[in-house]
Order: C-alpha cells, then structure tokens, then sequence
C-alpha cells in the first residue's frame, strides 16, 4: 500500500488518540509502547501489572512478573500465531503489531517450605506502520520509498521468594527504534528515525488468606484444598528522556505508573497423586496514570511523583476512573487448567472506552492427569516427561465496543517447560 508522509502523520496521530487519551498532557511520543501485548492480559481489559503471571509477555507492563512466572517455568515463549491488524476500522493491511517473549529462569529451595526463583526474559514489539510514498514540494512524483516502523527490544530480570506469600521484583531495559521519515523538513536536517533506551521498574507481592494445603501426609484420592490470594502490584514504565527527530523539539515517552489489585481464588482436587485446580476464579483492577505535564508553550516535564494522582480507594477499590487516571477490569474464569474464560474493559480519560473479551486453551489439566496416570518405573520414560512437564496453550481476545478499536484480535500460542 502507498500512502504519502502526511497520510503517515495522520494515522500517527490516530494512534495516539485511540491509543492512549490522556489529554491532560497532549501527545506523547512513541504512544505504541502504551499497546497492551500480553494476550491474555487483553482478554481482562489489559491488566497484566498485577495479574496474568502465566503469560510471558506480562513482564512487558511489569517485569516483576518474571519472579512469579519462573516459579512454576523454567522456559516460556510466546508467538503471535498471526500479526495483530491494528484500527482495523481503517482497513489498512500494513499496519500491524506482533509481539514475541521469550523467558528462561531457575527456581532454588530455601528450605522445605520456601523457595528463591530467578529469571531473564527478551520481548520485541514490533508495529509496521507500511509502505509510504516521497514527495518534494517541486511535485506529486514519487522521488522515494520507505517502510515506517516503530519497534521496542526489552531485556529483562526479575526475582521472586514463594515462602507461602509471594513476592517478586524485576526490571526491564528497552532499546526503541522509531523510524517515521527517511527525510527532515525543510528546515531540518537529519531524518525522521529516531533510537533511545528506557527502562522499567516493577513489584508485586500476593498473600494467601486461605493457604493452598496439598497436604502430602496423606495419599488419599480426591482430597479437596481451597485458595485465595490477594495480590497488588506496582510499576513504572518507559522512564528515560524524551525523543526527537531532526533536531525538532522533543516529546516526552509514556511514563506511566501502574497500581493494581486482584482476588484469586478457586479449590483444588487431588486425583491420583496430583493436585489439579478445578476452578480459578480472577478480579482484578488496574489504574494508571502518565506522569508528565505539557505547558501552553509546547515545553513539558516529568512529574517529580512516581505514583501520579492514582487513589486506591477511588480507582482501584471503587473501579472510578477519574481526572487523567485510567482504570482496567478484568475478570477471568478457568476450569480443570484447561480452559480459562476473561473478560474486561477499559476507562480512559475522554472518549476511549471499549471492553474486551478473550479465552484460552491449554493441555496443562490434561497433562497433568496423563502424568498422574503413569505407573512408577526406573529409566526415562518420554511420555511422562513431557506429559509431567510441557504446557501448549493457545490464547485469544479481542477489542469490542469501540468504533476505532473494535474487531482488534490478538492470537498467540505459548510453550513452557515446567518444573
């Protein structure tokens, strides 16, 4: 598709309204990085700070989530199973997001009950902005071509304790590339690309106020053990300069803050001599804010508050958004760690709203009983390894209930090894 520079600026600009509307700051630069990647955080109106630790992509909104992931992984990927058409209300075929993860970590015992898990993880987001046509003021003829792109490369490291209550920390360095133009302006030399590094920042922590008892003394079958959990987190994002091009004034990126709270809960059975959930059952909530301010002269700086004007009770607790504070839903049931349902929306300062919907399909309830079902034996048995210790899981969600944003699908497939 051939479009020309000024066709690009428009869907820019489209972009960063759908995107993000915090008109309390005017525009942001590189408003991709605000596009929630994590599948199965889409499906919960993109909650993935504090929830959605089984997704590898969820360290891209909180890298703390590696210490809770590679608690139960010691490798994790996910792949977009297609790209992502991105306003799909534009019908344009060339602009696209895709996201890939990949994680590997390790866990360690501390003693019988506790034990210390460490990870790293690689993510590339990459939005395809397509084709586009050069033009000169001497005409309309094509003088050139160019392929505009935007595309974040994150490195990132976590830890995570489990002693009964968890609790995680991580961090993520970012390398963006941006690349809207091949040329300056009139004014301006240099061209329109530009590339920068940021860096994230991220906690959480999640209670047991009724304890998972496996209770190993005894050997019975279909001993049922119930759990809930309340979880919070917090995280900060893209915190870095700002981005310019040409030589042209910069913009700030999206520093965000990000607070969230989730109730888990659910119970599950033995059967044979494995724990499988039944049922698990996810609330959660999720308010953010960008921390920047714009001036009437164009200039702008960063908030010195690393929280901005987030209030739990407000916007968490009561789900309020308000102000320029965002707040995500999500909800999420699963049955027999085979399939899990979500739902979700999302509330932003001015007109976005829109709500979201997703599932997923995963091999790991199956495995387990498959594993439980193999007679004890020496020797190396392929059936039962990789039953007892590889997940395949498909996940799907989908924007709807926005003009612009509505009929926006996300697919990926996410492999992990267990412990």
């Amino acid at each position: 598709m051939n479009k020309t520079l000024l066709f690009l600026a428009l869907i820019t600009s489209v972009a960063t309204l759908t995107t993000i509307s915090y008109s309390q700051s005017g525009s942001t630069g590189l408003p991709f990085l605000m596009i929630p990647t994590s599948v199965e955080a889409n499906g919960m109106g993109g909650i993935s700070t504090v929830a959605n630790a089984s997704s590898p992509s969820s360290m891209l909104f909180n890298p703390a989530q590696i210490g809770m992931h590679t608690q139960s992984n010691f490798f994790s990927t996910e792949l977009n199973s297609k790209p992502t058409l991105w306003l799909p209300a534009f019908n344009l075929n060339d602009l696209w997001i895709t996201n890939s993860t990949i994680v590997y970590g390790m866990k360690m015992p501390l003693d019988e009950k506790s034990s210390f898990s460490m990870g790293v993880g690689y993510s590339r987001v990459f939005l395809n902005l397509g084709e586009f046509i050069v033009t000169t003021e001497a005409g309309p003829d094509a003088v050139a071509s160019f392929k505009g792109y935007e595309a974040s490369d994150n490195f990132s490291a976590g830890v995570g304790i489990d002693a009964g209550y968890k609790i995680a920390v991580g961090t993520t360095f970012k390398k963006i590339t941006s690349s809207l133009s091949p040329i300056g302006t009139a004014q301006e030399r240099g061209n329109g690309k530009a590339q920068l590094w940021a860096w994230d920042f991220g906690i959480v922590g999640s209670l047991p106020i009724v304890p998972f008892m496996e209770r190993k003394e005894s050997q019975a079958e279909n001993i049922a053990a119930p759990f809930l959990f309340i979880t919070g987190a917090y995280a900060v994002n893209n915190i870095g300069g700002g981005i310019s091009y040409a030589g042209s004034p910069s913009d700030p990126l999206p520093r965000t803050a990000r607070l969230g709270l989730s109730a888990n809960a659910g119970f599950s059975l033995r059967v044979k001599n494995t724990m499988i959930e039944m049922v698990n059952v996810t609330i959660a909530r999720e308010a953010e804010n960008l921390l920047f301010e714009r001036f009437n002269d164009g200039s702008w700086k960063y908030t010195g508050s690393y929280i901005g004007k987030i209030n739990i009770t407000q916007n968490i607790l009561n789900g309020e958004a308000h102000g320029y504070v965002c707040v995500r839903r999500g909800f999420s049931a699963g049955i027999l760690e085979t399939v899990v349902i979500r739902s979700g929306s999302y509330e932003g300062d001015g007109n976005l709203v829109y709500k979201t919907s997703g599932y997923s399909i995963s091999t790991l309830g199956l495995s387990k009983y498959i594993s439980s079902s193999i007679p004890d034996q020496t020797g190396f048995n392929p059936i039962e390894f990789f039953a007892s210790h590889l997940e395949i899981r498909f996940n799907h969600s989908a924007y709807t209930e926005h003009p612009i944003l509505n009929g926006t699908e996300f697919d990926t497939v996410v492999f992990s090894f267990r412990y």
